[in-house]
């Protein structure tokens, strides 16, 4: 069972969604009212400690910060490989997985 603790608006939270639905993987999406405060709440904050989305728990444990949980997936359900086999598409990937995490993360915190 995979359960993915997101945001709509949370660049990092959507990089984990597109992983799990290129990766054809059955999931459920627990969406978090971030203006509630709901990622503050004690039973969250023991599924991860910083507060932030996304998680994604794997058959009760769980597995946090987006760039983790993408490579978790690939290693966990290899029979659809997302990443590249080539050392240079690899680094070419991780960058734009960088990016993701500095430029557009904080880009989207302004809005």
């Amino acid at each position: 069972m995979l359960e993915l603790y997101t945001h709509p608006m949370s660049p990092c939270a959507q990089k984990v969604r597109l992983v799990l639905e290129e990766k054809r993987l059955a999931w459920q999406a627990h969406q978090m009212d971030l203006a509630q405060k709901e990622n503050l709440r004690p039973q969250y904050l023991k599924l991860n400690p910083k507060g932030v989305v996304p998680t994604l728990v794997h058959d009760g444990v769980p597995i946090v910060e987006s760039s983790v949980i993408c490579e978790y997936l690939e290693d966990a359900f290899p029979a659809t490989r997302l990443i590249p086999s080539s050392p240079l598409e690899k680094t070419r990937m991780r960058l734009w997985m960088k990016h993701v995490d500095e430029k557009l993360h904080a880009a989207m915190a302004s809005l």
